[in-house]
């Protein structure tokens, strides 16, 4: 079977009795004999069963686990091809739109998470391909060297009520979470780790804290942080590029979490106010706030449908889970008098989806991607947006 190019998974694509059929680790020019794991009306997904001809481009993957675990996707394929890759096709995603993305803004291609999940189930470790089996884990060349130091303590932990293990690291401080039912003896390892939870509930430690460019973020046990920080930098400080050439002075900030970016963006702006559904990510946001001693930046717990004096705002920040944003926050958006609208999205898809309906009122300026996760097909992307003048 002939790969003609890769889809926006990382996967090849070919063609089989008029079907398509996606094929993982393949690359485009390359003939490979494949077996069909999963077939559909529409599509079948395939393994690579035999490489009769490789392309030039495929590299032999660092990491000892790739093709079975399932957590990276383009680990056979150089760091500038990733990039080149993404860049196509991210603009062949945005091209109904009408723009380009700008750049793809990049650091380094492993040793980047600041956080991993392990599954638990008789050993520890991350699912293989599509599969719910589990892989032991002794070493993840993505994660950052604290955590793959910590890993090796982990066979330590007696896991019979423990379901789910994450390891975070955020300025050179380790946290160990467990996640399962009680209890759980944590004696043989609590020396290893600066901080362990146990179902969100502290039991050893302190609350370690992550800090970006001087503004500092306490680190929850189970709460939403970037995982490549080196990168979320880069980005908070293009956002806050934004917010400062816009003039803009009073920013609503949507889906918040822990105030990251609103706080970040603080002493750009006359005003933030950032609204999040959980309310644990506004306790933390609070704190955070109160950590920073930051004045003007205020939180509220509430689902983002609920948006209340939004011509009150002249810049709106959101930055949705991967399902986008919702029918009733792109009308407000449409009927409001916002000025300037910068998304923030990890799915392009959905990213072109919303874009497709702001476009009516908002010229899309540009789009940024910030390559946040290297080694899979994973992105995130920054769009601006500019109110068209009635």
């Amino acid at each position: 079977m002939q790969i003609v190019k890769m889809d926006n998974q990382g996967r090849g694509i070919t063609y089989y009795n008029d079907k398509i059929v996606f094929v993982n680790n393949a690359l485009p020019n390359e003939d490979v004999d494949i077996f069909i794991t999963l077939d559909k009306k529409k599509y079948s997904v395939a393994n690579v069963t035999k490489y009769n001809k490789i392309s030039n481009s495929r590299i032999e993957p660092k990491c000892k686990y790739y093709g079975i675990c399932g957590g990276c996707q383009l680990e056979h394929i150089s760091y500038s091809d990733e990039v080149d890759y993404k860049t196509n096709y991210l603009n062949d995603i945005f091209k109904s739109v009408g723009v380009k993305i700008e750049r793809i803004v990049t650091n380094n291609d492993y040793n980047y998470r600041d956080k991993i999940t392990l599954k638990v189930n008789k050993c520890i470790g991350f699912n293989k391909i599509n599969s719910n089996d589990i892989i032991s884990i002794d070493k993840c060349m993505i994660a950052d060297n604290l955590i793959n130091d910590k890993i090796k303590y982990l066979k330590l932990i007696d896991t019979t009520n423990i379901k789910e293990v994450i390891i975070k690291s955020f300025d050179n401080k380790s946290m160990l979470v467990l996640n399962g039912s009680n209890p759980v003896d944590i004696s043989k390892i609590s020396k290893y780790f600066d901080t362990i939870y146990i179902n969100n509930k502290l039991v050893s430690g302190y609350r370690i804290i992550a800090t970006i460019n001087n503004i500092k973020y306490y680190i929850a046990p189970n709460g939403f942080f970037q995982v490549n920080i080196s990168i979320a930098e880069k980005m908070f400080k293009y956002i806050k590029e934004i917010c400062v050439n816009k003039k803009a002075e009073r920013v609503l900030d949507l889906y918040c979490g822990c105030g990251s970016i609103s706080l970040f963006i603080a002493d750009s702006v006359k005003y933030v106010h950032g609204i999040e559904l959980n309310e644990q990510s506004i306790r933390d946001a609070n704190d955070n706030k109160e950590l920073n001693n930051i004045t003007n930046v205020d939180f509220s717990c509430d689902t983002t449908d609920n948006i209340k004096d939004i011509n009150s705002f002249d810049t709106i920040i959101v930055d949705p889970p991967r399902s986008g944003l919702s029918k009733k926050v792109i009308n407000k958006l449409l009927s409001s008098k916002i000025k300037n609208i910068i998304y923030v999205s990890c799915d392009p898809i959905t990213l072109k989806r919303d874009l497709t309906y702001l476009k009516d009122k908002y010229n899309i300026e540009s789009i940024t991607t910030f390559d946040m996760f290297p080694n899979t097909y994973h992105v995130e992307n920054v769009a601006t947006l500019t109110r068209i003048s009635s």
